[in-house]
């Protein structure tokens, strides 16, 4: 009996050891429920530097829709372009919903690993760039469409945009202020805040909104700076934008609305170089003055032009030869008038004065440095300011009807 007694109790301690091993490996052993959901969490964290062309195209939709309206973008450019700590509405609200939408399919991703931009045309346009990784995708922006949108005052508003005639400036839409060459009083506090833009539609239901430039000329005559105009009715845009070249030139303007630029050619210029020639020739050397016409705009026939030699010249003879378009040259005689010469031309190109007395002490008209060479505005004007030592005053008025000039 003792020695039956003794293996059953060894068999019993065997089988305890058995059990005891058998439960705390199950305790050290994932459940397959567990294993599995591990598994499907690596597989379902993506990053962008996974990304491939082909599924930036099927993540990113054709087009995305924000709550940004039209309107916050345009008094985003009007009042805070300048402004480093304010963001591009539109552009943040694209980035946002961005990054949700690779979140929604699997991808993490931050604002830091992608452009936008925010095309500049009609801001309905944009696509999105992989930094580091030579992939985009372009698709179109739906925006909030705000309460009070009148589609009858989004006609209006267009009709009378339309409708506006600008001046055409090297294919661009501009706008001139005109001044009298040597009226630098004047001229010298011209800036890009002086031209009002409303009267240009005459509307006082329409409220324009414009841009701080982003491009500005300078260097003679003309000169100037580029804005975008935004186009309100009750406080909501209307019309997106309009670019305009807000314009500073001496000169004229004809009746029909048409700005004529005169621009002073130096004595090293090919064109004076040819066209004094062609005075000595007929035997006049003593030069007044060469100047450029160049209308922005349409012109006619029997134009009047007047040249303000002033009155010290009352009463003396010049001649005045054109350059016309063709390279051939006509020359006009007449007598100066009131400090005036004036003649009748059918289009403008280079004009070149003289006095016919040639035994006479003169000094060139509106004598001022070349600075064509300077691209600042503010040496622009401490240029024209530089004219004050001029001798006479040369200017052009241009007219359709034969009149007398006051």
């Amino acid at each position: 009996m003792r020695k039956t007694s003794k293996i059953l109790l060894s068999a019993l301690a065997v089988s305890s050891m058995f059990f005891t091993m058998t439960v705390n490996a199950e305790e050290l052993t994932p459940t397959p429920s567990e294993n599995q959901n591990i598994t499907v969490a690596q597989d379902t964290t993506k990053t962008v530097s996974d990304l491939t062309q082909e599924e930036l195209n099927t993540i990113i939709p054709n087009e995305i829709e924000i709550s940004t309206t039209k309107t916050d973008m345009a008094n985003y450019f009007a009042n805070t372009y300048n402004d480093a700590d304010k963001e591009n509405p539109s552009e943040v609200a694209i980035k946002d919903k961005i990054v949700s939408i690779f979140s929604a399919n699997g991808y993490t991703i931050n604002v830091s690993e992608f452009s936008i931009s925010v095309m500049a045309t009609n801001w309905e346009e944009s696509f999105i760039e992989i930094i580091g990784k030579e992939i985009h995708k372009d698709f179109t922006i739906k925006y909030t469409k705000e309460s009070g949108y009148s589609e009858q005052d989004a006609t209006y508003v267009k009709n009378k945009v339309d409708s506006i005639k600008f001046a055409d400036y090297e294919g661009m839409n501009a706008v001139f202020t005109i001044y009298n060459l040597g009226d630098e009083e004047n001229a010298s506090k011209w800036t890009r805040d002086t031209f009002d833009f409303a009267k240009l539609l005459n509307d006082s239901s329409i409220t324009i909104k414009k841009s701080n430039s982003f491009g500005g000329q300078g260097g003679g005559t003309p000169w100037g700076e580029t804005h975008d105009l935004y186009f309100y009715k009750n406080d909501i845009l209307y019309f997106v934008k309009k670019d305009v070249q807000n314009m500073g030139a001496y000169g004229t303007t004809l009746e029909n609305g048409t700005p004529v630029n005169m621009a002073r050619l130096e004595q090293d210029d090919e064109i004076y170089k040819a066209m004094a020639k062609e005075l000595e020739s007929k035997g006049f050397t003593n030069i007044l003055g060469c100047y450029e016409l160049t209308a922005y705009g349409t012109t006619y026939d029997n134009m009047k032009v007047s040249f303000n030699l002033g009155s010290n010249y009352s009463g003396k003879e010049v001649q005045i030869l054109h350059k016309k378009k063709d390279n051939t040259y006509e020359i006009f005689k007449t007598t100066v008038a009131d400090g005036k010469a004036e003649i009748t031309v059918n289009e403008f190109s280079p004009f070149m004065i003289a006095l016919t007395e040639n035994n006479t002490t003169t000094e060139n008209v509106n004598k001022a440095p070349n600075n064509a060479q300077t691209s600042s505005i503010d040496v622009v004007l401490y240029s024209i300011l530089a004219l004050g030592s001029l001798v006479g005053i040369t200017y052009i008025l241009v007219s359709k009807k034969k009149k007398e000039i006051a």
